[in-house]
């Protein structure tokens, strides 16, 4: 299996679920602080905001004693969202476009 590097194109929000990923950081027992997060390349003020934003969809959650972990459950629950987004996206054109083609074939 690959390994991944963080790189420019790396988004803030992976870079940051990588390390608590990293960590083991999948339950409040196991939550890491906001130490765990200093050796990612970004400012201070893009790694708040990017768990802010996790935050609210539920992929990160905090303790009582701002710690931070990932919340597995709430994550496949965006992918799969997600997914199913796409496939719409891509599936409604094409069937619009089946629909349009056997009208046009039965009016001939």
């Amino acid at each position: 299996m690959a390994t991944k590097k963080n790189t420019a194109g790396q988004t803030s929000a992976r870079m940051v679920m990588d390390v608590l990923k990293k960590n083991n950081a999948y339950t409040a027992d196991s939550a890491v602080g906001y130490d765990a997060f200093k050796n990612l390349r970004l400012s201070t003020a893009v790694i708040a905001y990017t768990i802010a934003n996790l935050m609210e969809t539920g992929i990160i959650m905090r303790t009582e004693e701002d710690r931070y972990y990932f919340e597995e459950k709430n994550w496949n629950k965006v992918v799969h969202k997600v997914k199913y987004s796409y496939l719409f996206l891509l599936g409604l054109p094409l069937i619009i476009l089946f629909i349009f083609l056997g009208i046009q074939f039965l009016l001939r």
